[in-house]
This record gives C-alpha cells, sequence and structure tokens, in this order.
C-alpha cells in the first residue's frame, strides 16, 4: 500500500485527484495538507460523501510524522519550491504539479535532488493527449518554415504563459529553431506585445477567459499549407490517467525528472 500525502488538497485540482485516488486498492491518501480548512476531515474536504478520519494539515511536521511514501504538489509555484526544499532534505519523494516554477528554480531543486535520495518527478501537464501533442510537434517541426502557439487557460490561471507551452516551444526548439528574434526585421507592433511572448524561437499567445479548463493549439506553418494540433482538457479528470502513471513509474527514475514525456514512449 503506498501512503500519500496530497498537498494542495483544498483546492480543485488535488481535491478532485484525491477523489479519484481514494478509489485505487493499492494507494491510501494518508494525509492531506493545505492552509485552509486545516483540522477537518480530508473527506468532507475532497466532497467525498463521508468522513475518512483523516484531518488536514497545516505544518511540515505533522506530515513528517506520518511518513508518506509520496507527496503530490498541486499548490503554487512559491509553496511547491518551499515543499521541494523540505522533502528533499527528508528524502521523500515529490511529484510537482504546481506550474509556474522559473528555470533557476527548477535548476536548484535538481541540484538538491540529485544530492538526496529523493525523487522529484515535476509535471507541467498530466494530460497524456497534452504530452503526446509536445512529442509530435517536435517530431514533425522540420518539415515547416514556423510555428506559434495558443494556450488557453481559465481566468484564475495565475501565471502566463503556461508551463505546457513552454515547454512545447523548447521541445520543439530541440529540432529546429524557427525565429531568432521575437520581432522580424521591419515588423512593428501597434500595441505593445500584440506578437505576444517568445521563447526558443517560438511565439506564445494567453489567452485567460471563464468557460475554459485547459487547451493549446500548436500552429506550424509553411507555403501554402498550416498544420494545427489542437489538445483539450475539459474536465480535470483529463489529468488522472497521466497522475497514476507518475505515481506507478516514479521508483525507476533518476532522482529530478521533469515532464511527463519522458515516462511516454512514442
Amino acid at each position: 500500500m503506498k501512503k500519500i500525502a496530497m498537498f494542495g488538497i483544498c483546492g480543485k485540482m488535488g481535491a478532485s485527484m484525491a477523489r479519484e485516488l481514494i478509489k485505487e486498492k493499492d494507494m491510501d491518501i494518508c494525509a492531506g495538507f493545505d492552509m485552509f480548512r486545516i483540522g477537518e476531515d480530508i473527506g468532507s474536504v475532497i466532497g467525498y460523501g463521508r468522513m475518512l478520519g483523516k484531518k488536514v494539515s497545516g505544518t511540515y511536521s505533522e506530515i513528517l510524522d506520518l511518513r508518506p511514501d509520496l507527496i503530490i504538489d498541486f499548490t503554487n509555484a512559491q509553496a511547491a519550491f518551499k515543499t521541494s526544499k523540505w522533502a528533499i532534505e527528508n528524502n521523500m519523494d515529490l511529484i510537482i504539479g504546481a506550474t509556474g516554477l522559473s528555470k533557476d528554480e527548477l535548476k536548484d531543486i535538481e541540484s538538491a535532488a540529485c544530492k538526496s535520495a529523493a525523487k522529484i518527478f515535476v509535471i507541467p501537464n498530466f494530460a497524456i493527449g497534452a504530452v503526446v501533442m509536445m512529442k509530435v510537434s517536435g517530431m514533425i517541426a522540420k518539415y515547416f518554415d514556423n510555428c506559434e502557439i495558443i494556450e488557453l487557460h481559465h481566468d484564475k490561471k495565475k501565471d502566463a504563459p503556461s508551463g505546457t507551452s513552454i515547454f512545447t516551444a523548447e521541445n520543439i526548439a530541440k529540432h529546429k529553431i524557427f525565429n531568432d528574434s521575437r520581432l522580424k526585421d521591419g515588423e512593428t507592433e501597434v500595441l505593445e506585445s500584440s506578437r505576444g511572448a517568445f521563447t526558443s524561437g517560438v511565439h506564445i499567445h494567453s489567452v485567460r477567459i471563464p468557460g475554459c479548463l485547459a487547451h493549446q493549439e500548436v500552429i506550424f506553418g509553411t507555403s501554402g499549407q498550416t498544420l494545427t494540433i489542437r489538445h483539450d482538457s475539459t474536465d480535470r479528470l483529463s489529468f488522472y490517467p497521466g497522475l497514476l502513471l507518475a505515481i506507478k513509474k516514479i521508483e525507476s527514475l533518476s532522482n529530478y525528472t521533469y515532464g511527463l514525456d519522458k515516462v511516454i514512449e512514442l
């Protein structure tokens, strides 16, 4: 039985994933961690329909006393970075689902993890379809002359661009660099930043609007044609198969792994 502590259990993602993990016969949500609803029963917090006899904790020491086999973090970038330091110091395995961590923070986490017995798995997107989209985008990039990304998320998302769009651009750049600069020679913006963000030779345009959950289009163009690859997550349950895969694979990984693509083969 794998004992799991869910960090950010009061949030939409943490609660929805905890409700599914409870159904697994070989897994046990032994603890919840959050800054809200501390002391309340986990069953009530996640809307499970009955009490589970386990409370939401608000301190690391309470989690440490329960000694979970794995921590899953769906908090935010700032909290996840702090938790990663604590987990590594205590040699505890950690899956980070929080997005918005900077490159410097990720390098810091990797450096610390590689000097410990902890395994840290950072996953910007758990949707297997989205991961396939990223991998396929890299595979076909060499056949086109340019590429842009449009990512759409709900209006409560804190970071922009999304971690998924940045990771997609970086993966494309491993195969082909489309642009050396954000604006081409002679190109001007009538409105500042109208050409969007720019990383790894790819423009990224972020949409934040009610009614969306998580969506992304990768648009490739060349003479006389375009190719659009689109992925849509319309329910948070779309992330569960990827989370389950990550839980089952983390023990076979190195001390630091970034991206669910590392455990998906095409």
